[in-house]
């Protein structure tokens, strides 16, 4: 046994018959017809595609990890390429996947700014502007 991620895309159809976790009780009959077991299920639900696909702009997604032998997973996937309620699905070996990220810490919210200071007052004493000499116009010769 060895250990895969599946992603299925569920037509919404199948959760409106059939309730919320009818998609994840479908693919969860298929897994185990096949003698794979689950070991996880993250159930997104309904979710934009990047796409439509036969006319639908929503689907049901579904990310599970499950057990199973390799020789089962060529089957496992013609049983979901014919099914008509599954609009896409991928199978990765797990050992392939890359380690999940590191949990972030959260943000921390800066302190707020300090009242705004006033700008600093001019000094005091007999400081007379400084003001630029105009040249003098000369005045036209005759």
């Amino acid at each position: 046994m060895r250990e895969y991620e599946l992603t299925a895309v569920y037509d919404l159809a199948v959760a409106e018959q059939g309730g919320a976790d009818a998609s994840v009780q479908a693919l969860t009959v298929a897994v185990q017809a096949r003698g794979g077991t689950i070991i996880k299920t993250d159930h997104w639900g309904r979710r934009r595609m990047a796409y439509p696909i036969n006319r639908t702009i929503d689907g049901d997604y579904l990310i599970t990890r499950v057990n199973l032998d390799p020789a089962n997973v060529a089957a496992l996937e013609a049983a979901l390429r014919i099914d008509e309620r599954v609009y896409r699905h991928l199978i990765v070996r797990a050992d392939e996947l890359p380690p999940p990220p590191a949990p972030r810490e959260p943000r921390r919210v800066a302190p707020p700014p300090e009242a705004a200071q006033p700008a600093p007052a001019a000094p005091a004493g007999n400081v007379e502007p400084t003001v630029a000499a105009a040249p003098a116009a000369a005045e036209p010769a005759e």
